[in-house]
């Protein structure tokens, strides 16, 4: 296929997906400078190593496993710790309409809210997210069922809390 076909295939795939990367980038980063930074360069990097893709069946997986090590290798870049109430660009209503839900979403670790996000917000199956994550498929699982615990709990205290103002 001839370079213009495939930068208007490339073009056409990312902004088809382009909803998808910013989740996936907010559900690892939670800053949306950190997230557009990640997937600029992730989509840089697609697009830089387009001829190392096998097959074009797999490239939603394949561009979403190359922004997941974007991601990671920000907060590894990173290492500190901002608390929570001293990011002023995080707006919990945009990303998730239930502002408790979001909020529950920082008690889990990064790699719980992408396993969460790609399996309930971009319906992936546990075996997909395997593959990205290169984990098993029963870290998969155990990481869904510690995030769902962890997230229950949270929305249980909130609601308790609540009940008591």
């Amino acid at each position: 296929m001839n370079k213009a076909r495939t930068d208007a295939w490339f073009s056409r795939e990312i902004e088809s997906m382009s909803d998808t990367l910013f989740r996936v980038a907010f559900s690892i980063l939670r800053n949306y400078a950190d997230c557009e930074d990640a997937v600029q360069s992730a989509i840089l990097k697609a697009y830089q190593n387009l001829d190392t893709l096998k097959e074009r069946a797999y490239f939603r997986t394949w561009a979403v496993r190359i922004l997941k090590n974007e991601c990671f290798a920000l907060l590894r870049k990173q290492r500190t710790i901002v608390p929570l109430s001293e990011q002023t660009d995080v707006n919990y209503e945009m990303e998730v309409p239930d502002l408790d839900l979001n909020r529950a979403f920082d008690v889990l670790s990064p790699e719980e809210r992408l396993t969460i996000t790609l399996y309930y917000y971009e319906g992936y199956k546990t075996a997909e997210i395997a593959k990205l994550t290169d984990v098993s498929d029963s870290t998969v699982r155990n990481r869904l069922s510690r995030a769902r615990a962890a997230l229950k709990e949270q929305l249980t205290k909130r609601s308790v809390f609540d009940e008591v103002l």
